[in-house]
C-alpha cells in the first residue's frame, strides 16, 4: 500500500473550517480509498499514485464546490517497495 497524508483547506472562510473538511472527507470516502481522519490531517492508503493523486484532486475540489475561492492542498507520500506497509503497520513499530 502507498500511504499519504493530505492536508487540504480553504483560505479566507473565517476560523472555522468543520464543514469544508466534512466535505472534503465525504469526497475521500466516495472516492473509495482507505482514509484515516485526523485532528490536522488525513491519511490516505491506496494501491497506486493514481489512486492517491485523484482522491486528493476529490478532495480538494470537493472545497471548491462548497463555494470556497481559494483552496491550499498538500500531499506527502510515503511509496515504500521494499516491504508491505500500512498506516497501521507504520504505527504499531512505534509502539
Amino acid at each position: 500500500m502507498i500511504i499519504a497524508e493530505l492536508v487540504t483547506f480553504p483560505v479566507g472562510e473565517g476560523t472555522s473550517l468543520a464543514k469544508y473538511v466534512k466535505g472534503a472527507i465525504k469526497a475521500l470516502k466516495d472516492s473509495g480509498v482507505k482514509i484515516t481522519p485526523g485532528a490536522t490531517s488525513t491519511v490516505i492508503e491506496a494501491k497506486t499514485l493514481d489512486e492517491i493523486f485523484q482522491a486528493a484532486k476529490t478532495a480538494h475540489e470537493a472545497i471548491l464546490k462548497m463555494g470556497a475561492k481559494r483552496v491550499l492542498t498538500t500531499l506527502s507520500i510515503d511509496d515504500r517497495k521494499d516491504k508491505e506497509a500500512t498506516a497501521e503497520s507504520k504505527l504499531k513499530a512505534i509502539k
